[in-house]
């Protein structure tokens, strides 16, 4: 195995490993889309960063952070469902996004192309997965108990507010990274379709959490291996096989 296809493997199964995890615990609140509409707030910066020739994954972060503390705060103040407020700023980053990437660079700024990556973005990828999975395990009980009830989080002595900021970036985070792999367009698919797999098979919280993850891998896996030998784009193909062990996952479902 080559040294670039090796990259390529681990990269995209860290991806999708933080990407199943965070999806997870996003579908207990009913969360699931705000990943897919979240990504969008991420197209202007990804677009700066093709105009002005600086790491995309820079320009889709500083924007995703700054979107999603503009939306924490907004909910604070109107008390506006999340996915609501998420929705009014995906469709504007949408519009200026759309306005900025060039022609030529679109298709990339949408679905994504792992497959050219390079050392620094396998780095950043790989470091901010990592930090993703370690953070979701530290905080998973919080994050659990506060997205099902922030009544009860709030009885039980945790800050609901402060750990819907934490989730909502480490969501923002996990966004940037997985665009390199997936693109805007299907960023969702990283979030949605290996936790609601995992959800038809688990028996346990810890159960839904490690096989959201897994599952997330084993998409990325395939993906990557057919896009290497077939030449078909990785991101594209990942969403295909972990849709298609979705529907099979449905026969088995507890």
């Amino acid at each position: 195995m080559d040294a670039n296809l090796l990259k390529i493997f681990i990269a995209a199964g860290l991806i999708a490993a933080s990407g199943g995890m965070l999806g997870s615990l996003a579908l207990l609140r009913r969360m699931a889309l705000v990943g897919d509409a979240l990504s969008h707030v991420a197209l202007p910066g990804v677009a700066l960063g093709i105009l002005f020739h600086f790491n995309p994954f820079l320009g889709a972060l500083i924007f995703l952070v700054f979107g999603t503390f503009v939306i924490w705060a907004v909910e604070h103040k109107t008390k506006l469902p999340v996915d609501t407020l998420v929705g009014v700023m995906f469709t504007l980053a949408l519009a200026v996004g759309a306005l900025l990437t060039p022609k030529e660079d679109i298709l990339d700024a949408l679905f994504g192309d792992i497959s050219n990556i390079s050392s620094l973005d396998f780095w950043l990828a790989s470091i901010t997965s990592i930090v993703i999975i370690i953070l979701l395990l530290m905080f998973y009980k919080k994050f659990t108990l506060s997205l099902i009830s922030p009544d009860l989080a709030l009885a039980a002595g945790q800050k609901p507010h402060m750990l819907e900021l934490l989730f909502l970036m480490i969501f923002a985070f996990a966004v940037a990274v997985g665009i390199k792999f997936t693109g805007a367009l299907l960023m969702g698919s990283l979030i949605i379709i290996p936790a609601a797999t995992s959800r038809n098979i688990s028996k346990s919280m810890n159960q839904y959490l490690t096989l959201s993850a897994l599952l997330g891998v084993l998409g990325a896996v395939l993906g990557v291996l057919v896009s290497y030998f077939y030449g078909f784009s990785p991101g594209p193909t990942f969403v295909l096989f972990s849709g298609a062990i979705f529907f099979i996952s449905i026969f088995f479902r507890r």
